[in-house]
């Protein structure tokens, strides 16, 4: 049985675990990591030289020492030089690294997606999971580099300043250090309204995505229904609650910075008023300590200010790692076989299923025989599908299981068993890609020229195909919208068929294709359910006519099974759904 986590990440609302986690990523680039450290120690270093030669500077205009005269401006463009390297090399090794870190993260995320059962999905908007993927993860990118970069270029300054001032006048400079618990406070108070509004911010960005996707997807019947004011209505919603939340994001971002430089300003103002009552040596060193002491005001803000991309970024992450802790639709089990299919028997004993209350089927019980041609009639909601998705293991039984060749598939790897299956659903899934790429999906990497023409020609497709321009390397653009229904459902039709499985599922398959199409279709398929086992599940009638063995089911229970004229002599079920389909 396959489960699905639930829980939160064990490190929500916990800064230093999550960034902790989240700097695991960064392992990969230690080496930049390590550049990075040594650029900005470089640069702080230079800052401290700088306000040095504020003392030099002031001893050279009194003593007008020619020695000085000619060394501060030499020192002060050769500390700039140097400065700039180690600034350079800081940023960009930095960047190095977050960009990596944000590759990884957005592969693996995407990875780990992809493998996560329907049941995900199910509970999500396509949009939300596209914010995830784009929007999320650019936010850890502030806190890989940019707070990173603050933290490390600005922390090792504001380190080396006041060392230097230390050195100067250290009980002056422990007097300038009693607004560090001002400081402290502040930066507390901010981080949990930061933290709460970015999860806020996240969640209407994935609202924008959803409605968007929907709309420019569905944009031909937004146009038919003349719904484009319905449509602005909802994103317009949508970007002005992001836009509300926004606003209440900036306005305390903008606050932090006037709050904190009167605090530094305050301490500042203290400090020139000691001095002046207090200083004992000499003038120039005097201007060094002050120059020290408003040079530590900028990076000071600078990293007060980084709080905020802290947050923007955990935030993300924990929404990151929230998907990232879900146990994947199959663990890596030893016990787990390769289906070996030599037969094709089917056999669904007992199964059971409900989505939350509804029940879909119950106490399911059919065996299909080897090479058998079975199908599925009903009306909606009769269980039809909800038995494909479990033979796909898309789901899970509630009770009861399901065996091929006597094999139970919950036994087996996924991979092998839909390696055993072709499917072709009633929603046509075609990728904006050329018609060969569409056609050999998830096949082997080299492809079959034959058998990729001959998968066409039975699908009915190689008349169109081959009236293209570019035949099969022809682009059929978003979800195919370049081809019309009856050609999108004929590729995927092809798809399977070149997939060439022993066992074959047909959900609604001819179902967009005209008269003349689905005849030609149902000839190939005839052909091609010889020494298969086949399942197809119709709301037309007439394309199960010739099955082996017709199952009529109704409310998840099969209500009558025989073959198309045993079924209508018996003048039941299925008889009636015939006749209904048929008359007039």
């Amino acid at each position: 049985m396959i489960k699905i986590a639930t829980k939160e990440p064990k490190v929500k609302g916990d800064s230093w675990p999550l960034y902790q986690r989240l700097f695991t990523y960064t392992k990969p680039y230690r080496h930049f990591m390590l550049l990075c450290l040594i650029g900005f120690i470089i640069m702080a270093s230079m800052e401290v030289v700088m306000a040095k030669m504020m003392e030099y500077f002031v001893d050279g205009l009194t003593t007008r020492d020619k020695q000085l005269i000619v060394f501060i401006p030499v020192a002060v463009v050769v500390a700039r030089i140097i400065h700039g390297v180690g600034t350079f090399c800081g940023n960009y090794f930095i960047s190095r690294v977050g960009l990596g870190v944000v590759n990884d993260m957005r592969k693996a995320l995407f990875a780990h997606l992809v493998a996560l059962p329907c049941s995900f999905y199910d509970a999500r908007n396509s949009g939300e999971l596209v914010s995830l993927v784009i929007y999320n993860i650019a936010q850890v990118t502030g806190s890989v580099t940019q707070a990173v970069k603050i933290v490390l270029r600005d922390g090792f300054t504001v380190i080396g300043l006041l060392a230097y001032m230390f050195y100067l006048e250290w009980k002056l400079t422990l007097v300038f250090l009693i607004m560090a618990p001002m400081l402290a406070g502040l930066v507390s108070i901010a981080s949990r309204y930061f933290r709460r509004v970015s999860r806020s911010m996240q969640v209407t960005m994935g609202d924008i995505s959803h409605v968007t996707n929907e709309a420019l997807q569905g944009y031909k019947l937004v146009k038919s229904y003349n719904g484009q004011r319905y449509e602005c209505e909802r994103f317009n919603k949508a970007s002005n609650e992001n836009t509300r939340l926004s606003t209440k994001y900036e306005r305390v971002s903008a606050l932090q910075g006037p709050i904190y430089h009167t605090v530094i300003a305050i301490n500042l103002a203290l400090i020139l008023f000691l001095i002046l009552l207090f200083w004992q040596d000499s003038p120039g060193a005097a201007l060094s300590y002050i120059t020290a002491a408003a040079m530590i005001a900028k990076p000071i803000r600078q990293l007060s200010s980084v709080n905020e991309v802290i947050q923007k970024g955990l935030a993300a992450s924990e929404s990151i790692f929230t998907v990232l802790d879900m146990e994947k639709e199959q663990s890596t089990s030893s016990e787990q076989k390769t289906l070996d299919v030599s037969q094709g028997q089917i056999d669904f004993h007992q199964v059971s299923f409900s989505y939350g209350e509804k029940r879909a089927l119950n106490n399911f019980t059919l065996s299909i025989q080897p090479g058998q041609t079975v199908a599925l009639v009903g009306q909606s909601g009769s269980g039809k599908s909800t038995l494909i998705s479990l033979l796909l293991r898309f789901y899970e039984p509630q009770s009861g299981h399901i065996t091929i060749d006597g094999q139970p598939i919950n036994a087996v790897t996924l991979q092998s068993l839909r390696a055993q299956v072709a499917f072709v659903n009633q929603q046509t899934t075609l990728f904006n890609d050329t018609i060969t790429a569409n056609v050999v999906y998830g096949s082997a990497a080299e492809i079959d020229a034959q058998s990729l023409h001959h998968a066409a020609d039975n699908a009915n497709a190689i008349d169109f195909i081959e009236a293209q321009e570019l035949k099969f390397d022809t682009l059929i653009g978003e979800a195919g919208d370049r081809l019309s229904g009856g050609q999108r459902q004929r590729l995927a039709i092809a798809r399977a068929l070149y997939k060439d499985a022993p066992i074959l599922v047909l959900d609604e398959a001819t179902s967009a294709l005209d008269n003349e199409s689905e005849q030609l279709i149902q000839e190939a398929l005839e052909t091609l359910q010889q020494g298969r086992t086949t399942i197809v599940v119709a709301h037309r009638l007439s394309t199960i006519e010739k099955a082996d063995v017709i199952v009529a089911m109704q409310d998840g229970n099969i209500v009558e099974t025989g073959s198309h004229q045993s079924l209508l002599a018996q003048q039941g079920y299925y008889a009636s759904l015939h006749a209904k389909q048929f008359e007039g």
